[in-house]
């Protein structure tokens, strides 16, 4: 009798060696998710079971660990198998957004090519703008009937202003002896190269002379 009650002893505890680790590693493996029922019924299996061995109805908890360990391998295949899906759903949407990146990066590509081949637009030609000519400034001038050093200096082209009749007059003193004697078809010359201070003598002497506007006009 004591032989057969230790065979029992020996037998249940070998059955809860197997279904307690079993259910063990259906956790492990997140059975409690991916196969909730098998694990469920796995796990209330072996509570059962180890509750029947602390009441010691050791038979009945024989009958009860097989069904845990069952149970326990169940849940941890699909447990598995579900993982092995995931993976493979995420693996197969990685290999989807590579190959859209892949896409847009051959489309840019062709967009940059066809850009650069592209022929560069001819510019329109500018048009140059037309200056106007600078008025022509005379270095010499030929005497016309009617006309004074004053009125000659008054011209635009020559100075624009009657009071450097002296100016003619003083690189012309070869010819002109009488600033009031001038005559047609004589070639006066006319200086240019005339300084700030050079004017405002010639038009301090020319207030002075008091020799125009009345002067003698040309013949």
């Amino acid at each position: 009798m004591a032989r057969a009650f230790c065979s029992i002893l020996l037998l249940t505890g070998l059955l809860w060696g197997c279904a307690s680790p079993a259910v063990a590693r259906a956790a492990a493996a997140e059975a409690q998710t991916l196969a909730a029922d098998e694990y469920r019924s796995a796990s209330t299996a072996l509570q059962d079971g180890e509750a029947l061995i602390r009441r010691k109805k050791y038979r009945l908890a024989r009958q009860i660990l097989p069904l845990a360990e069952a149970h326990a391998q169940k849940a941890l295949i699909k447990a598995r198998q579900e993982q092995v899906q995931r993976e493979q759903a995420k693996i197969r949407e990685r290999e989807a957004q590579l190959l859209r990146e892949a896409e847009e990066e051959a489309k840019q590509a062709a967009a940059q090519k066809s850009t650069s081949s592209a022929p560069p637009k001819k510019k329109s030609a500018a048009i140059p703008r037309v200056s106007k000519p600078a008025p022509v400034r005379p270095q010499s001038y030929k005497v016309r009937g009617g006309e004074t050093l004053w009125t000659i200096a008054a011209r635009n082209d020559i100075y624009a202003d009657a009071l450097l009749w002296p100016l003619i007059y003083q690189a012309n003193r070869d010819q002109i002896k009488d600033p009031r004697q001038i005559y047609p078809q004589q070639i006066l010359a006319i200086p240019r190269q005339v300084s700030d201070q050079d004017q405002q003598d010639a038009r301090q002497r020319a207030r002075e002379s008091k020799i125009f506007p009345l002067g003698k006009l040309v013949h």
